[in-house]
């Protein structure tokens, strides 16, 4: 899936630095469906939370699985990595490839909120699940609706035909489920 890539957000890539080894290389956990555009001369950002951030360059990287092995310029020694040791690795919008229409970046589909074509509320994208096919919105119903129908999720498909409207700036998506899913979950 994609979108609009122009703006100055940054994008969480991979969590929990790790020393890897003593010439300064570092692995984390890459969030799955996340950016898989890293290059040499790349500019990351570190840190955690609220921050501060620290803008590095990277000078190689490799992954296997979920997993990121980075190499920082100027980052040449475990010592000189230590400091980035449980940090987590972004990357700011900007930086990123624009996308084919109607495609979008799984980070920008999180918090949004979904409504049935009638426009009752269905709740908001907490994650995407990544399956071998579709990918599932996994949309948390509004807290009313969790204890009456006792549901923590609804796992919606992320196909054109059911998710009819997707509108990042309105902040919304419009899904049309085929007849009978929503009895699956008490709706």
């Amino acid at each position: 899936m994609a979108g609009n890539a122009g703006d100055d957000r940054l994008v969480p890539i991979a969590t929990g630095l790790k020393l890897r080894g003593g010439g300064g290389r570092l692995t984390a956990r890459l969030i799955p469906g996340g950016i898989d555009q890293l290059e040499g001369g790349r500019a990351i950002y570190v840190g955690r939370g609220a921050g501060p951030w620290q803008c590095l360059q990277v000078e190689e990287h490799s992954t296997y699985g979920l997993k990121l092995v980075v190499k920082l310029v100027g980052i040449d020694s475990a010592d000189q990595a230590e400091p980035l040791v449980g940090m987590d690795i972004s990357m700011p919008c900007k930086g990123l490839v624009d996308l084919p229409e109607g495609a979008y970046y799984i980070f920008e589909l999180v918090g949004l909120s979904v409504q049935l074509r009638d426009g009752r509320l269905l709740g908001t994208v907490r994650r995407v699940v990544e399956t071998s096919g579709t990918p599932l919105l996994a949309v948390e119903p509004p807290a009313a609706s969790r204890s009456e129908h006792r549901r923590d999720e609804i796992l919606v498909p992320a196909a054109r035909s059911i998710c009819t409207l997707i509108d990042i700036d309105a902040g919304r998506i419009t899904v049309d489920p085929p007849e009978g899913f929503l009895d699956l979950y008490g709706i």
